[in-house]
């Protein structure tokens, strides 16, 4: 019996790290008198969350370098997690007045030589995360607007997505190279009908450990009018793109 149940633990955990990510749920009083369920999808590249009757306000997603929020306001969600980087993560589930916090951990499987399988994974409009469709607009990329970044320094982007079903905020650290897909991709949003209305800031930030403290204290630090942390004034503003566009 005492070599069947390491067996069974042994599967276990080969199995949570074959999908690259591994799930810590809470298991305190509180998430029990939610009947909180808690786990990851079959494929291991979603989090799904659900209550019985009380609705979950949001969910964040956050280290010291990331910070996501998903406004869920539902009894369920299901929270795509492959766009995630390598790296530790807290969740934090917001029921009622509770706040229900998780653990997850990403790993690069390649890099460690595990086994991996590779699939396609499908997004629905009516889920909690969207993948906005732009299939109707080129492809084509126009690069002579894009800001000039130091590649060596990291950059705070906020980057909004608002549609009929759902919106969530995706905050965090990036460097240079993200920063302009991120630019290439939105402009290409500004063009559609389903993505229209998404929004994406980049702030120059001057003290990455200093600002990160307390933008994970207070979520909308960014927001301030003024700081010595980092450049409150957006160096780009999909806002103001949007604004001058219209106005040609």
């Amino acid at each position: 019996m005492k070599n069947f149940t390491v067996l069974i633990l042994v599967f276990v955990s080969l199995s949570s790290y074959s999908q690259g990510i591994t799930f810590q749920k809470n298991t305190n009083t509180a998430a029990q008198k939610f009947n909180l369920v808690q786990k990851l999808n079959k494929s291991g590249d979603s989090l799904i969350l659900a209550t019985d009757h009380k609705k979950i306000k949001q969910v964040d997603i956050l280290n010291y370098e990331y910070l996501e929020t998903f406004e869920i306001n539902n009894s369920n969600a299901k929270i795509g997690l492959s766009h995630l980087s390598i790296g530790n993560y807290v969740v934090q589930a917001r029921i009622g007045r509770h706040w229900i916090v998780m653990y997850l951990e990403k790993r690069d499987l390649k890099a460690e030589g595990l086994k991996t399988t590779d699939g396609n994974i499908n997004s629905n409009v009516k889920e909690i995360v969207t993948k906005n469709s732009i299939s109707s607009v080129s492809s084509t990329i126009d690069t002579s607007n894009l800001l000039q970044l130091n590649e060596n320094k990291m950059y705070w982007v906020v980057y909004e997505s608002n549609t009929q079903f759902a919106s969530h905020r995706n905050m965090g650290l990036k460097y240079a190279d993200e920063i302009y897909d991120l630019i290439n991709q939105i402009e290409l949003e500004m063009k559609s009908e389903v993505a229209k209305a998404n929004t994406l800031r980049v702030y120059e930030v001057f003290d990455k450990s200093e600002f990160m403290r307390k933008q994970l204290k207070n979520k909308n630090y960014h927001k301030r009018k003024s700081s010595k942390l980092f450049n409150v004034n957006p160096i780009y503003n999909s806002e103001d793109k949007r604004k001058s566009i219209t106005s040609l």
